[in-house]
């Protein structure tokens, strides 16, 4: 039996790539500082300013959960005093592959189209140049129409094409304007502004997490300085940086599709005939040479008999299929996933039997990395 590439039913699956290559987008993770032993900042992430004062947990100012990150835009009693916020990327970026960048963001003053992203392959914590005199990779925009000019929580989702050296991420007021005046705050002269739940997927679903991406995000997780000890780190290093290793690329998956015909399974029940069995013996044993990430069997059914049976029969016919392939791949850790469809996903007419048989199938959707 022979694998079939398809590539539009991948497009229609729900299953996709779930993992963000950012590091704590939600900043849930809180970091022990080596000078306090503290918890007083995110993991992952780095900011320029004071730690305790840019660091919230408060369920009623995050987005979601306990946490969220700010940043001084600007300070009405010294020009151009801004902080910014750098996270390193998980993976490297591929070269002219697409990938979508969200957060969400709030300020109680109209400056969010004044926030830019930069990408970065050295360590922005140790740039020279001054943020006002920097051009970000992009400006954010709001994920629809314009930014409201309140305090709420608004969308940003930017696609963008990478260059492939992106190692770093910064968020900061990269403006040439200064922000300055009165903020309206009551003794506050900081102009903040909020993030949440920052992503950074790619849009190619074939597209995955590096091979050994645990251990990276472990290594971003034990740069522990903060503080006085960040800012000798600095210091020290801001003539001559520390070599940025360059991570790994995301990984492709090759995805294969493979249907498993009515004919194979006995009428009107879930238990896979002689035929279907020998035909799983054949896919589990190349499958057992590649290196497969995850493997997803839909149950689908015709339009005959009630609802609720047809429900029933995709669900155990799909659960019948994981069962016989886990008994002969022997892989406890293997990812599989199952879904019944009923009839609501047809690939023939209904009306005639022939239309009929095809549409009663279990499809295999296998993922393997590159």
């Amino acid at each position: 039996m022979r694998f079939l590439l398809v590539l539009s039913l991948v497009a229609t699956s729900t299953f996709s790539f779930s993992q963000s290559l950012l590091p704590n987008g939600g900043f849930e993770d809180e970091n022990i500082c080596l000078e306090y032993h503290v918890n007083c900042a995110p993991e992952g992430w780095i900011s320029s300013g004071d730690a305790f004062a840019n660091y919230f947990k408060d369920s009623r100012r995050a987005f979601k959960g306990e946490h969220c990150v700010a940043i001084e835009a600007g300070f009405s009693r010294r020009a151009f005093q801004r902080t910014f916020i750098r996270a390193r990327l998980i993976c490297g970026l591929r070269k002219g592959h697409q990938y979508k960048l969200e957060f969400y963001v709030k300020s109680i003053q109209p400056i969010l189209d004044s926030i830019g992203v930069l990408f970065t392959s050295f360590d922005f914590l140790f740039g020279q140049k001054k943020l006002q005199n920097i051009t970000p990779s992009f400006f954010v925009r709001p994920a629809n129409g314009a930014f409201v000019k309140d305090s709420s929580w608004q969308k940003v989702s930017i696609s963008f094409i990478a260059n492939g050296d992106e190692s770093f991420i910064s968020l900061a007021n990269f403006s040439k304007r200064d922000i300055n005046g009165e903020t309206n705050i009551y003794m506050e002269k900081h102009f903040f502004v909020y993030f949440d739940e920052i992503s950074l997927t790619p849009l190619d679903r074939k597209e995955s997490l590096c091979f050994g991406w645990q251990r990276n995000l472990q290594l971003i997780y034990e740069q522990d300085e903060r503080h006085e000890f960040l800012r000798q780190a600095i210091r020290q290093n801001k003539s001559d940086p520390p070599t940025v290793l360059v991570r790994p690329f995301t990984s492709m998956e090759v995805t294969d599709t493979l249907i498993v015909p009515d004919v194979l399974f006995a009428t009107a029940k879930s238990e896979l005939r002689v035929d279907g069995n020998r035909m799983l013996d054949s896919v589990c044993l190349k499958l057992r040479t590649k290196r497969i990430d995850s493997i997803v069997v839909e149950g689908h059914t015709d339009n005959t008999g009630t609802i609720q049976g047809n429900e029933q029969l995709a669900v155990d016919r799909a659960l019948s299929v994981e069962s016989a392939i886990r008994q002969r791949m022997l892989m406890p850790a293997l990812i599989i996933i199952t879904r019944g469809w009923a009839d609501r996903k047809p690939v023939a007419d209904n009306s005639t039997p022939a239309g009929r048989q095809l549409n009663r199938r279990v499809e295999l959707y296998i993922y393997m990395k590159e």
